[in-house]
């Protein structure tokens, strides 16, 4: 069982941790000698993330913010941007990451966006499969992001 809330500054940095730790479950699918990039600071005036904790302690989390303050920045009135959907790997297959999803989808509608769009990486075919299971689209051409080192794909969805 776990608990939902929002995060507060002080959870900046078990956040970055855990982001840190999915990013290195991309080397399976990641070009040799990829290396994951330093995470960033969760929290600035314009996101949300949400956490879920456990009895071990950080269970997942998912942060929303406006897509315009988000990577490739766009003006799109009522667009939100979906990232950093993160489970912990003894918690894949829990519904967790449904459940995190669900909540983030709920808060962007909240914080009046109309439509979401989030990055997977092209590789990442477990991911991808579960947004596109989760009602998300295929928004456009992948490109390769050099801050990454990977190819991502644009997903898209109303709310």
């Amino acid at each position: 069982m776990y608990t939902l809330r929002a995060a507060i500054p002080g959870d900046a940095d078990r956040l970055a941790r855990a982001v840190s730790d999915g990013l290195e479950h991309y080397r399976s699918f990641a070009p040799v000698g990829w290396e994951p990039p330093a995470a960033d600071d969760p929290h600035d005036g314009e996101m949300l993330c949400l956490l879920a904790e456990d009895e071990a302690g950080l269970a997942g989390q998912v942060t929303i913010q406006p897509a315009a303050g988000a990577a490739r920045p766009v003006g799109e009135t009522g667009l939100g941007h979906l990232r950093n959907l993160f489970v912990r790997a003894d918690l894949w297959g829990s519904g967790l990451a449904r459940d995190l999803h669900a909540a983030a989808l709920d808060a962007a509608r909240e914080r009046g966006f109309t439509a979401m769009r989030l990055f997977c990486a092209a590789g990442q075919a477990r991911a991808r499969r579960f947004y596109e299971r989760e009602g998300w689209e295929v928004a456009g051409e992948p490109w390769h992001e050099p801050a990454l080192g990977l190819d991502m794909v644009e997903y898209r969805r109303a709310l």
